[in-house]
């Protein structure tokens, strides 16, 4: 397919009649910024949110007036719904590069940011993702891979030592749902533990579409655990304590990603005592201590998840990429992200050579009362 180019133009005209009409034109350069997520099916309240979240990182660059050698520059999202499925998001990489983006904010499963990435890199588009922590999407050796979170070795290896350490926990069941993102944490947090000297009763897996948890608790219950961790998504998690609760399992549910609304609403008050780490800081540690008011007032919604100021944060990296190369060249965007150095919402952004943070700090919740509290911040410095 014949690639298009990489910058629009929206002609603003105006005719003067004097005596024979003229037309005098001031040429506006419009630079896409592709952005794939899941914007349906179960994880949709997150895509969804992560979009807006590029949107208001695109309306605050507009709004400063951004020139391109001395061109009006006006920045414009290109959103896909890439389902969570990688084959869905490596057709969409194709549209993007067809479509000469700049650059991709996405995407948001681990296994669709790998699924894409050698579509990217192909094309020297740089690929910034706001949450995939799978650690081998940014360890192929491509030279477009970047992301504004920390990584699962990282959370994985924080998640083992604080259950082992803090918690006592000695009999460990594991439960994954086989993506990439899940069965990568799943995965460091066995090898913790073992290398802890604490046992895994049990390791179990599931789907990313399972409803029924019933069999894998039941194989589960029998071996008596202190704690289940879960690589997989919140929604899951939500439903998985409901009936880990309701076959009278008491020990506590282990994972990442899981202190937002979307897992409370599925919990229904079920999840007292379970535990998650976090890519990130605390959100009242956060830098961008304005970002959720900002958000609510520009969409009528309340932040959902964590994922908002992160999406923000990698929508910024391709617009600072774009300004400090003054092209929209994909090529050229892709090397001024590489050496990129920014005060984000959520803390520092700057990379390695493989496009993971330079700095990447987790935080470790735990549920009580109903609200998720903080009790550890890791930092894992590069």
């Amino acid at each position: 397919m014949k690639r298009l180019l990489g910058t629009f133009f929206g002609m603003l005209c105006l005719t003067v009649t004097l005596g024979a009409p003229t037309l005098a034109c001031a040429a506006e350069q419009i630079v896409k910024i592709g952005f794939a997520a899941p914007l349906t099916g179960p994880s949709s309240a997150d895509g969804k949110e992560m979009e807006n979240a590029v949107r208001l990182a695109i309306d605050d660059a507009n709004r400063r007036n951004p020139v391109i050698n001395g061109q009006a520059v006006k920045f414009e999202i290109e959103a896909q719904d890439d389902q969570g499925d990688p084959r869905l998001a490596t057709q969409i990489a194709q549209r993007f590069v067809d479509l000469g983006v700049a650059g991709v904010v996405g995407h948001f499963n681990s296994s669709c940011s790998i699924a894409a990435s050698k579509t990217y890199d192909a094309a020297d588009i740089a690929e910034v993702s706001p949450s995939s922590t799978n650690a081998s999407y940014t360890q192929q050796g491509l030279k477009t891979t970047f992301r504004v979170v920390g990584q699962d070795a990282i959370a994985g290896e924080s998640l083992g030592n604080y259950l082992v350490e803090t918690l006592g926990a000695k009999r460990i069941a594991i439960i994954d749902d086989r993506t990439d993102f899940g069965q990568g944490l799943a995965d460091r947090v066995q090898d913790v533990i073992v290398k802890r000297h604490g046992t895994i009763v049990a390791r179990e897996y599931v789907t990313d579409k399972t409803v029924d948890f019933s069999a894998v608790l039941t194989t589960i219950r029998a071996k008596n655990p202190d704690v289940i961790v879960f690589g997989g998504f919140d929604a899951q998690a939500g439903q998985l304590v409901r009936r880990m609760r309701s076959l009278g399992i008491k020990a506590p549910l282990a994972g990442e990603g899981f202190n937002n609304n979307i897992f409370l609403d599925l919990a229904r008050g079920d999840g007292e005592g379970t535990i998650t780490i976090q890519p990130g800081l605390p959100s009242e540690k956060l830098p961008g201590k304005d970002f959720g008011s900002r958000y609510a007032g520009r969409f009528n919604a309340t932040l959902q998840g964590f994922q908002g100021p992160y999406a923000y944060d990698a929508a910024n990296v391709i617009i600072q990429g774009v300004l400090k190369a003054q092209s929209a060249t994909p090529s050229k965007v892709l090397a001024a992200v590489k050496t990129l150095q920014l005060n984000g919402m959520t803390g520092p952004i700057s990379f390695d050579k493989s496009g993971d943070l330079a700095d990447s700090p987790y935080t470790v919740y735990r549920l009580n009362d109903g609200r998720w509290h903080d009790v550890s911040v890791i930092t894992a410095k590069k």
